[in-house]
């Protein structure tokens, strides 16, 4: 999240300023790595956006002036500006990478009881999520957003079941289309 700690200053002051240390941008960079998730918090009002505290986004890139550039959920592609509005991160790809490591070792009663769990770890990150059957034994996990630098986000489950009907996964695997290449030419075009 921007800490509040980090800023001094009135918010109109802050907006102003447009550079930062080169250690204010490591520290921002290194905490809102490129396609990380993260939550509003509070943001100068906008005329033109309307976001409001809670809505999600996945960061782009941190610029040179300690912008983080986010694109919402709701559409926008809107800044986080320096000092004046606040965010925090809600994941990482290896939180995520986490969760499925423990989700693909336990024992499932249905596909159902697996379809609830994994719904309740990442629907707070990924409202959109969604579930999608494919053939044979396998399942996708749509998270309905572009992150992790990867565009159409999602996890393929290969499972198997017993006697029971219980569902064991085989294998998980993150999908999508990376989109690092997409981000990195907008920064290069920004800094001229």
């Amino acid at each position: 999240m921007f800490q509040r700690s980090l800023w001094d200053g009135s918010r109109i002051g802050e907006r102003k300023k447009t550079v930062i240390s080169n250690a204010e941008r490591i520290v921002l960079r290194n905490m809102y790595p490129s396609g990380c998730r993260v939550e509003l918090e509070d943001m100068e009002a906008d005329p033109y956006v309307k976001l409001s505290p809670g809505d999600l986004g996945t960061v782009q890139f941190v610029d040179d002036g300690g912008q983080i550039h986010v694109s919402w959920d709701c559409g926008y592609s809107l800044a986080m500006v320096f000092g004046v509005d606040h965010c925090k991160c809600v994941m990482r790809e290896e939180r995520l990478q986490e969760i499925l490591q423990r989700i693909q070792a336990m024992p499932f009663e249905s596909l159902e009881k697996m379809e609830r769990y994994v719904m309740e770890k990442l629907s707070g990150v990924f409202p959109k999520i969604s579930f999608q059957k494919k053939e044979g034994q396998e399942i996708f996990v749509d998270m309905g957003v572009a992150a992790f630098m990867k565009k159409g986000l999602g996890v393929a489950i290969q499972y198997e079941t017993d006697s029971q009907q219980h569902i064991f996964i085989k294998k998980m695997e993150m999908q999508g289309q990376d989109i690092k290449g997409k981000f990195v030419f907008q920064m290069q075009q920004k800094q001229r």
